[in-house]
Formats: C-alpha cells, sequence, structure tokens
C-alpha cells in the first residue's frame, strides 16, 4: 500500500493516510430446486402417458369411422375382376377363397369354412355389419362385407404376402406374438445385472420404443397389404375402367393403415407404463 499526505478541509491540518484493502465478499446462488421433484417424475410421466393413450385410442376410433363411411372406388363387378387378377398374378386362384358377407350369406359362410364353431361366427358378425374384414391363412379364406367389396382388395395383399417368402410371412405372423412382448422384456429387464445407483436400465429407459419397434412388422406389412390392393386398383383403371376415381380408395387404405400406426404407438405408451408402474411398486 501507499501512504499519501491528506488535509482534512474542516480543522486544515494534514495527516498520514494509508488506504485500507477492501474486503471482498462472495454470495453463492442456492442451486434452483426442480419443477418436479425426482420422486414425482414417474408419476407425471405415468399421468401423461395415460393421457396420450386416451386421445391415441379416440383418433384410432375416428380413423375406423372414416374408413367404414368411405365411398367404393367402383362398382362390385369391377372389384371382382381386380381381386381375380390378383389372384391369378400370384398363381393363388386356386389356393385362396373369397367370401362377400351379408346379413343374407353369414349362415351359409360360417357353416362352410367353420361348422360347429361358434367364434368363427362371431369373427364373421362384424364383417356382415360392414365393420371389418379379414385373411384367415389357416382357412386360405379371404372375406369383405358384401356392402363394402373394395376392402377385399387389401386382405388379398395379405394372402400375397403369406405367400411370398419367409420374411414377408414372419412380418404377417409376428404380431400374434405380440401379446409374449411386454412379460419377455420383464424376464430380460430381471436377470441383467443392475447398476448399484438404482439408475434405469436400458430396458426401463426405452421400453416405450422397444415395444414400438415390435409393433413394426405389423405396420409394414399392412402398408404393404394395401400397397397391393391400390396397384390391383390402378391396373383396372388402365385395364377395364379409365373413368375409375382411385381417391376414394387411396383415402379408406390410408385411414385403415393409420388405425395400426395408431395401435402401434398405444402399444408402445403401455409398454411403458408398464415399466413406470412396476418401478413405482
Amino acid at each position: 500500500m501507499q501512504t499519501e499526505i491528506r488535509t482534512n478541509p474542516y480543522l486544515q491540518t494534514r495527516y498520514l493516510f494509508t488506504p485500507q484493502p477492501q474486503a471482498r465478499v462472495y454470495y453463492t446462488e442456492p442451486e434452483p430446486k426442480p419443477i418436479i421433484p425426482e420422486e414425482a417424475k414417474p408419476l407425471v410421466t405415468f399421468g401423461i402417458l395415460q393421457a396420450l393413450t386416451a386421445v391415441l385410442q379416440k383418433a384410432s376410433k375416428w380413423c375406423g369411422e372414416k374408413l367404414m363411411q368411405g365411398k367404393e372406388f367402383t362398382t362390385p363387378g369391377n372389384v371382382e375382376k381386380a381381386a381375380s387378377d390378383m389372384l391369378s398374378k400370384h398363381n393363388l386362384s386356386d389356393k385362396i377363397n373369397i367370401e362377400y358377407v351379408s346379413d343374407g350369406n353369414i349362415n351359409q359362410i360360417a357353416q362352410r369354412y367353420r361348422p360347429h364353431d361358434s367364434g368363427f361366427f362371431k369373427l364373421l358378425a362384424p364383417v356382415a355389419r360392414g365393420e371389418n374384414a379379414f385373411y384367415a391363412d389357416g382357412l386360405k379364406l379371404a372375406v369383405a362385407p358384401d356392402s363394402k367389396p373394395s376392402l377385399i382388395l387389401h386382405e388379398l395383399g395379405h394372402a400375397i404376402n403369406a405367400h411370398s417368402g419367409k420374411f414377408l410371412k414372419f412380418l404377417q405372423t409376428f404380431k400374434t406374438k405380440l401379446p409374449n412382448l411386454t412379460p419377455s422384456l420383464f424376464l430380460l429387464n430381471a436377470i441383467i445385472p443392475k447398476k448399484e445407483n438404482g439408475e434405469k436400465t436400458f430396458i426401463e429407459k426405452y421400453a416405450g420404443l422397444i415395444g414400438f419397434a415390435g409393433f413394426l412388422p405389423t405396420i409394414i406389412e399392412e402398408g404393404l397389404a394395401s400397397f397391393r390392393g391400390i396397384n390391383a386398383a390402378s391396373k383396372l383403371k388402365k385395364t377395364v375402367d379409365k373413368t375409375i376415381n382411385l381417391k376414394p380408395l387411396k383415402r379408406n387404405y390410408f385411414f385403415a393403415w393409420m388405425t395400426y400406426l395408431i395401435a402401434g404407438l398405444v402399444f408402445g405408451a403401455g409398454v411403458h407404463l408398464n415399466f413406470i408402474d412396476n418401478r413405482k411398486n
């Protein structure tokens, strides 16, 4: 420090002054408290996923209703022509049966393919009401509502996939294994080593994504079945009736595919919810 000579203005005297160093004061900002406590985060995530699942289920229902309300893109005769061409092109004419179900013929169809099986009749009932269509590989049977025959082209797409190599067959049948995915993940998660700090395992972190990935084969195969149906309709337009408007068919098939995409999201959310509930308990 350097000593200065200062003058007191009131006493007109001089004195020696040595300035003293200023003390520095350090302030430590307290750490901000998290908006959501760590222990509450699983509950918040659980609530968000439940709400999302409910929204997605409503969206899926809306898509299904739009599909059923959609107009036919052409006459039933033209649909039958396109269906016949699909089977002929893939050498399946003698291997796949087609039925258009109505209230008037549901009993005959049920007796023809599965007599004494009330479960099969229950499967046909929504088809007769115009609410569903399906392909049963075990019966080699594709069915669609008599009131909405264009859905048969999508179902024949499934039939073609089932006879087009092991990979496509795997995609088609993998959905039957989906109910086993969640318990399998729980089993795998139970046997892998856990971290000492209680940190989530890879499966616990990404259970939702894993669940959605498990649904992807179904989403892909359903899209491919619709693609085959649209191709058959496009060929019909070129060779039989150039006035056909394909937009209604594409719109209907888009809504049908969206129900599967949404179902995949719901399935993934459900798998994640199971793991959150398991950690909570």
